[in-house]
């Protein structure tokens, strides 16, 4: 047997049957083969994964990285280091940007950047909003895979042309991403909650300020109502509806009527970052002291309910949200607010810290390890388009790992940061599970925490079919 470029030896590798004793050989940027272990094969890097587990690389279908346009937040480089620390081997960029990527031209702008930058595999994520001049089917010939709204104050956020309150924009958009056979994802809001809040507040006498607000915004009755209409508007379109940010109860149930009623191909996901182990606090490492930002939270979701939709197959996928943001931004959440108050700094990091916050969740029983492999890699690489090059670990495929200690307790420290902005939500975090090795496309990207990947090695990802 010729030598390999990288051999994974004796470790618990997931396969369609589960996970197996088994050993992976590399060559370029491909998986080779699988064979029981104890191979006789040699590898010009071999890795001992014995009492490990070698997952296909962990997939973010939600993320910010900023970049064009605000990459004072964050960039492809800053934002894939920390995807490489966190066990991430790929990640779908958001449309928040200036210039959003509406157009092809734009789009191509964002594909160039990360293949100078990105240490990780990515993919932009297109906005439907420039229909009217035939962009989507362009978009989706040039291999886009899908798109996304935000259905929020009418330019949200940072004045960017990515939103859209104008619901008859949300149906003629729908419409043209119907007839490119793509889904389209919006980030469900309503309007006239948003103003409610804060008027409510401002009643009460209390100052406009994002610990009063914030948890009045994005409420059961808000995503819930807002989701019925877009579902509704997604039918008389004929498109595939992706349903995003699904962590309300009765958002949860209208996905799982929607997908029973069967008119349109119908996908759910939520987001890590706004609704588990909730962050109020970043610790600055520079200056060894918790900041002094609340970063409050969205209207409280029911945990409980949420991991039992990705158990029982409701919620197809999820993501970090990733959303960092500049120092200037959180300094802006400090003192009182205008009557008009949006906050400039709804999130903070969380791709570095993703993979473990995960294993963690393993641990304490919300999910299975199988069913974290499920829904981080396999379903949405199915569902877009990517599967089996990405989400699974068959022969022939991109060589993407994903490889971790399920065991390991160990408390999280904020000595490195690779995310732009320096700060962390989880210092001090208490884990068991640590991912110990990222892989993307046959190349070490991260081991024991250091990030040892080059910009340039992310390639931009197009899906292979519909």
């Amino acid at each position: 047997m010729s030598a390999l470029d990288l051999l994974i030896k004796n470790g618990k590798v997931y396969t369609e049957e589960g996970f197996l004793d088994l050993d992976v050989g590399v060559a370029g940027e491909k998986i080779a083969f699988l064979a029981t272990s104890g191979t006789s094969a040699e590898g010009a890097k071999t890795i001992d994964a014995r009492g490990l587990h070698v997952l296909p690389g962990i997939i973010d279908w939600h993320c910010h990285l900023r970049e064009p346009g605000f990459t004072y937040k964050e960039d492809f480089e800053a934002g894939t280091r920390g995807a490489a620390a966190g066990g991430v081997t790929m990640v779908f960029t958001q449309p928040n940007t200036d210039p959003v990527p509406n157009t092809l031209d734009n789009y191509k702008v964002q594909v160039e950047l990360g293949a100078k930058k990105a240490i990780v595999d990515f993919h932009p994520v297109a906005s439907p909003l420039r229909h009217g001049d035939g962009e989507v089917d362009k978009l989706a010939e040039f291999g886009a895979a899908w798109y996304k709204i935000f259905q929020k104050v009418d330019k949200y956020p940072y004045s960017t042309p990515a939103a859209t309150a104008n619901t008859a924009e949300i149906l003629a958009a729908f419409k043209a991403v119907a007839r490119a056979g793509k889904y389209c994802a919006v980030h469900p809001w309503d309007k006239f909650f948003h103003d409610e809040a804060i008027r409510k507040v401002k009643s009460q006498g209390l100052p406009v300020i994002t610990e009063t607000v914030r948890p009045l915004w994005y409420s059961n009755e808000e995503m819930t109502s807002a989701g019925y209409q877009l579902y509704y508007l997604a039918k008389r379109a004929k498109m595939k509806w992706y349903a995003m940010h699904a962590w309300q109860p009765d958002f949860i149930d209208l996905v799982r009527l929607a997908k029973k009623e069967g008119a349109i191909p119908v996908v759910a996901s939520f987001e890590f970052m706004p609704t588990i182990d909730v962050v109020e606090r970043l610790y600055d490492p520079a200056a060894g002291k918790w900041c002094e930002y609340n970063l409050s939270h969205d209207s409280p979701p029911d945990e409980a309910y949420m991991w039992a939709a990705v158990n029982d197959g409701t919620i197809d996928f999820i993501g970090t949200d990733h959303a960092p943001h500049g120092r200037k931004d959180y300094d802006a959440l400090l003192g009182e607010k205008d009557e008009n108050y949006t906050p400039p700094s709804l999130g903070y990091a969380l791709l570095e810290w993703y993979g473990h916050m995960l294993l963690n969740k393993v641990n304490t029983g919300c999910l299975t390890l199988e069913k974290l492999v499920e829904i981080t890699s396999v379903n949405g690489a199915k569902i877009f388009g990517f599967y089996p090059r990405k989400g699974s670990n068959l022969p022939g495929t991109d060589a993407d790992f994903t490889i971790c200690d399920l065991n390991k307790e160990w408390t999280v420290s904020s000595e490195r940061v690779y995310t732009k902005s320096g700060l962390s939500g989880y210092h001090g975090r208490r884990l068991k599970g640590q991912v110990t090795c990222t892989v993307v496309r046959g190349r070490v990207v991260m081991e024991q925490g250091v990030v040892v990947g080059e910009p340039g090695w992310g390639r931009f990802i197009t899906p292979e079919k519909a």
